[in-house]
């Protein structure tokens, strides 16, 4: 529930940035930066809230901070221009990423190394399913009612979040304390900073297109308004399946092997996009909706092994690097998006499946280089 009220923030602007820019009297590039926004105070600041709450139990931490996101969700009904919208922007990311990486290396901790990878494929399942339900819905709801009903509604949702961490969860120990130092020395080392680069490139390869989603369907793939919300239903259905296969994969053939796959057949799928439009000029919604299941799929294999590798690299401060890998994962959403609203200004939105193919490559290459540099380094003392 966590993870599905976070997502269900983070990813329904890209559903609805037409709608959006509009009432915040700002063009679809800059209030694609609201993502840019949101990725990039996770990814630097989160990491700070995570270290400094340590010593409190994870239950509280996890209420808390869905208490103040809820808040903060609320808050946008009084939001009516773009700079209104960016400190609540910022609260938002520090309160719903703080619940995520809690929950995540709460998951990676009772699992287990046998079942880490589905315990995380399973906690992930709340993004998907934010893709899933909450985008295409809310496009539909922003649609009839407006999109100032979207936020609101998040609101609620983590409220009834947090009263059923109260109900449900046991009173969970703080998570094992790492010092901020100590972790800052982790970054100094290069097989972690590489593996975490490795993330970044993987991630700003997926949202450089994905951010721009709805108006590249639309104006690039030449698909009706109408047509929108159906598909992004089935990529969302996708990015499900996406997960649960990449949990399992992992957890059978090892993250390596599942990522190199993944990563390679994710650039096949979207290069296939600007190949659908060569071979169909006018747009068709069938066979683009086959491509964009396929590249939903693919990319969402690699989540679960991306978390999975970056435990690894330091087994005995698992919860620090999962918490660092979704900073990176946040730091690439910052890049990607604001590469991409760059892309759309200058050579437009076509373009977009080229680049993010390329960071994705680049990626794949890089995670190649780290593993024959040597994977793990020691734990922080």
């Amino acid at each position: 529930m966590t993870t599905f009220v976070a997502g269900a923030n983070e990813y329904i602007l890209a559903g609805i940035l037409d709608l959006v820019a509009p009432g915040l009297d700002a063009p679809v590039a800059l209030t694609g930066q609201l993502i840019t926004l949101y990725a990039f105070v996770y990814g630097l600041c989160v990491p700070v809230v995570v270290a400094l709450t340590s010593h409190i139990g994870r239950r509280k931490i996890m209420i808390a901070a869905m208490m103040v996101y809820a808040l903060a969700n609320l808050a946008t009904v009084w939001v009516d221009d773009f700079w209104m919208f960016l400190p609540i922007r910022v609260v938002q990311a520090l309160s719903g990423g703080t619940a995520v990486v809690t929950a995540l290396s709460t998951a990676a901790a009772i699992a287990g190394p046998q079942r880490q990878g589905r315990a995380i494929a399973t906690v992930i399942m709340g993004f998907t399913a934010s893709l899933i339900v909450a985008v295409p819905i809310g496009r539909e709801i922003a649609l009839r009612f407006g999109w100032h009903a979207i936020f609101p509604l998040i609101g609620l949702l983590s409220l009834a979040t947090a009263l059923s961490h109260r109900l449900v969860l046991p009173a969970l120990s703080p998570a094992a304390s790492i010092p901020l130092g100590a972790q800052l020395a982790l970054l100094r080392r290069l097989p972690v900073l590489g593996g975490l680069m490795v993330t970044v490139l993987w991630m700003a390869g997926y949202v450089m297109t994905y951010s721009f989603l709805t108006p590249y369907l639309i104006e690039v793939q030449h698909l009706s308004p109408a047509w929108i919300s159906p598909v992004l239903l089935v990529f969302g259905v996708a990015s499900l399946a996406g997960s649960q296969l990449g949990g399992s994969g992992t957890d059978r053939h090892g993250f390596h092997a599942t990522l190199v796959t993944s990563k390679f057949l994710q650039m096949i799928f979207l290069l296939a996009l600007p190949l659908v439009l060569w071979f169909w000029p006018s747009g068709s919604v069938l066979v683009v909706t086959v491509a964009l299941v396929l590249w939903a799929v693919t990319a969402w294999a690699s989540g679960p092994a991306q978390q999975v590798r970056a435990a690894a690299l330091v087994p005995k401060a698992r919860g620090v690097l999962v918490g660092l890998n979704q900073s990176g994962m946040q730091m690439g959403i910052a890049l990607g998006t604001a590469l991409g609203g760059l892309v759309t200004r200058t050579s437009g939105l076509a373009d977009l499946p080229y680049l993010s193919a390329a960071m994705i490559l680049a990626s794949l290459l890089l995670m190649v280089v780290c593993r024959r540099m040597g994977s793990t380094v020691p734990a922080p003392a």
